[in-house]
C-alpha cells in the first residue's frame, strides 16, 4: 500500500511539474525533484553516471517513473541502505515491478523461468565443480529464479536490462541466447541455424522488434523471434510473460515428458500444444504443423527409448561394482549419497559421463534442434553423438568384462547400434521423393515387418497417452499409404540413373579422378620412416 501510494504521488506530482514552469528538466525528460536529485549527484560523484542516460532513453522515463518509483525502501527492507539519510532498496526486485506490472509478474512467477531449477545442484554440477564456478557459470543465468526475502521470484531485468527495460532488446534472440546458448541448450545457435533465423538476420536491419504484440495486427516481422512463438500475442492466441504456457513436452529433463505445469491454470499438455501449433498456423498450412508436430513427437519418444538403454547400462555397472556410488558423512555428522545412478551416475568413470552428457548435452540437442528446425542439431550434435555415446557406454563395460556388453560389442550385425526399440513413420517431413531415397536404411533392409513394429509402438504411444488422436491418426494416414510416402508407387527417377553412371566415372573407374589420388606413390619417404631406418 505504501508503494501504491508514493507512485500515485509521484505520477501525480510529475503531472504538475509538466503543466508548470517547475518542472525540472534533466537528461532532456521532466523529472521530480528526488530523481533530480538522485541523478546530479550520481553525475558529480561519478557513481554508474551511465545508468542515468539509460534511464533516459526509457519508458519509464516517459511516463515519470524516477528512481524511488523502483528504488524507495524502508529500513526493514532487506536490501535498505541507508544513503545520505534515506533508505533506498539496492536490489529492485519483482515484487516492486509487481506495483505496475501485475499481470507481467504474476506470469512469470509461475513459468519455468522462476522454478529454482539450481536445487537440483547437489545431483548435478555442485558435486563436480568448485563453488565459485557455478556462481559465475549456472548461477549468473538461473539467477533468473532467485528467491528474494521479500518473496518475490526471478529478476525481470535479465531480459529487460536494468534502467533501460528497453522492449526490442528483451524481444532480440540475442537477449534469449544470454543463457539458451552452449552445448547443453543451444536454442541460439538452433534458431540462426532456422530457416527462421536465416530470414531474421538477412532483414534484421530493416526489423523493428519495439512493439506492443496486443496492439499489432498479426505478427509484424518476417519471421519469428523467441517471443513470437513463447510469448507474444499472435492471433488467436493470448500473450503471457509464462514461457511454459505453450510447451507440451518437457524436452530439457533427463526423460522427455508432457508437461503437467500449473495444469490447472494453463490447461493440459494438449491445450498448450494447440497454443503453440496455432502460432505456427500463423504462417505455415495446417497439414506442414500436423507433420512438424508428429515428428517432434517421434524424436522425443525416440530419445526416451536412447536413454532407456544409458539407465539400464548405468544401473548394471553399479549392480556389478563398476560405478560404486558417492557417499560421505557431512559436517553434521549424517552419512549422505552424493550419486545419482540415473543422473550422473557417479561423476567419475568414462560411463557417468556418457550417461550424464547424453541426457543433458547430446539429448537435448536432439530434440531442441527437432523443435526448432535444425537439422545438424538434430543429426551431427545430436542423434549422431548419441549413438556414439550408447557404443562407448557398451564398449564401457565389455571391456571390463560384462557378458551382456560383450555380446552386443562383439557382435557383427549393423543391428549392434539398435539396442533399443523403434519409432519411425513412413516418408519424411519435407517432400514427396522417388524410392531411392528409401532404399538407403539398413533397417528397412533387414527388419522382417518393420512398419507393423513401427506401428505397433507409435499406438502403444497413443494409448499411454503421449500423442494425440490428431496425431495417431495422422501417423495412420501415412502407413496405410506408405508406398506412396516412401516413393515406391513412383518410378525410378531418370537423372538418379544420370548420377551413378557419374559416380561410376569418378569413385570407381580405374583411371578415374579418385583411384588417381588414392593410387599416386611419392618417391621420397615420409620423415619419421626414414629415421627410424
Amino acid at each position: 500500500m505504501r508503494k501504491f501510494l508514493f507512485l500515485f504521488i509521484v505520477a501525480a506530482l510529475t503531472m504538475l511539474f509538466a503543466g508548470t514552469v517547475s518542472a525540472i528538466t534533466i537528461k532532456g525528460v521532466q523529472v521530480d525533484a528526488e530523481t533530480a536529485k538522485c541523478i546530479s549527484c550520481h553525475e558529480d560523484q561519478v557513481i554508474a553516471p551511465k545508468v542515468n542516460e539509460q534511464w533516459s532513453h526509457s519508458a519509464h522515463a516517459k511516463n515519470g517513473i524516477g528512481c524511488l518509483s523502483c528504488h524507495m525502501a524502508e529500513q526493514s527492507d532487506f536490501d535498505a541502505m541507508d544513503h545520505y539519510g534515506q533508505y533506498v532498496a539496492k536490489h529492485p526486485t519483482p515484487k516492486d515491478c509487481s506495483m505496475c506490472h501485475p499481470q507481467e509478474v504474476e506470469e512469470n512467477t509461475k513459468s519455468k523461468h522462476a522454478y529454482p531449477f539450481w536445487l537440483y545442484a547437489s545431483a548435478d554440477r555442485s558435486v563436480f565443480e568448485p563453488i565459485v564456478g557455478t556462481k559465475q557459470g549456472c548461477e549468473s543465468c538461473h539467477n533468473i529464479s532467485a528467491m528474494w526475502p521479500d518473496g518475490s521470484v526471478g529478476e525481470c531485468d535479465v531480459c529487460h536490462s536494468k534502467h533501460t527495460f528497453d522492449v526490442k532488446q528483451a524481444r532480440h534472440p540475442n537477449t534469449c541466447g544470454e543463457c539458451h546458448l552452449g552445448p547443453d541448450h543451444p536454442q541460439r545457435e538452433i534458431y540462426y541455424e532456422s530457416k527462421h533465423g536465416n530470414i531474421f538476420r538477412a532483414n534484421e536491419a530493416q526489423v523493428n522488434l519495439d512493439y506492443d504484440s496486443s496492439e499489432v495486427d498479426g505478427i509484424p516481422l518476417p519471421s519469428p523471434v523467441c517471443t513470437t512463438c513463447h510469448m507474444d500475442d499472435v492471433p488467436g492466441v493470448k500473450g503471457t510473460h509464462n514461457v511454459s504456457a505453450r510447451l507440451a513436452w518437457e524436452s530439457q529433463a533427463p526423460w522427455s515428458y508432457r508437461t503437467i505445469w500449473f495444469e490447472e491454470e494453463l490447461g493440459t499438455w494438449q491445450e498448450k500444444n494447440e497454443r503453440m501449433k496455432r502460432v505456427c498456423r500463423n504462417c505455415h498450412a495446417p497439414d506442414f504443423v500436423g507433420d512438424y508436430f508428429m515428428m517432434y513427437d517421434l524424436v522425443n519418444l525416440q530419445y526416451n527409448e536412447i536413454r532407456r538403454q544409458f539407465v539400464k547400462w548405468a544401473k548394471l555397472y553399479v549392480k556389478e561394482g563398476l560405478i560404486k556410488p558417492l557417499k560421505e558423512t557431512t559436517v553434521d555428522g549424517h552419512t549422505k549419497t552424493y550419486s545419482g545412478t540415473v543422473i550422473n551416475a557417479s561423476w567419475y568413470t568414462k560411463a557417468s559421463e556418457l550417461l550424464y552428457n547424453s541426457w543433458h548435452h547430446e539429448g537435448r540437442r536432439f530434440r531442441m534442434g527437432a523443435a526448432m528446425q535444425a537439422p545438424d542439431y538434430v543429426q551431427w550434435h545430436g542423434i549422431w553423438e548419441l549413438q556414439h555415446n550408447l557404443q562407448e557406454m557398451i564398449a564401457w563395460g565389455a571391456e571390463r568384462g560384462v557378458e551382456e556388453a560383450k555380446k552386443i560389442y562383439e557382435s557383427n550385425s549393423p543391428t549392434k547400434f539398435f539396442t533399443y526399440k523403434i519409432y519411425d513413420v513412413p516418408g519424411g517431413l519435407y517432400s514427396l521423393v522417388t524410392p531411392e531415397q528409401f532404399d538407403v536404411p539398413m533397417l528397412y533392409q533387414v527388419i522382417p515387418n518393420y512398419w507393423e513394429k513401427a506401428k505397433a509402438n507409435v499406438k502403444a504411444a497413443y494409448e499411454q497417452g503421449l500423442i494425440t488422436k490428431e496425431t495417431w491418426e495422422r501417423w495412420l494416414t501415412r502407413y496405410e499409404n506408405k508406398d506412396k510416402y516412401l516413393g515406391k508407387d513412383y518410378a525410378g527417377h531418370d537423372i538418379f540413373q544420370a548420377y551413378q553412371k557419374r559416380k561410376a566415372m569418378e569413385l570407381a573407374a580405374p583411371d578415374g579422378p579418385l583411384q588417381n589420388v588414392i593410387g599416386l606413390d611419392l618417391p621420397s619417404p615420409a620423415p619419421f620412416a626414414e629415421k627410424e631406418k
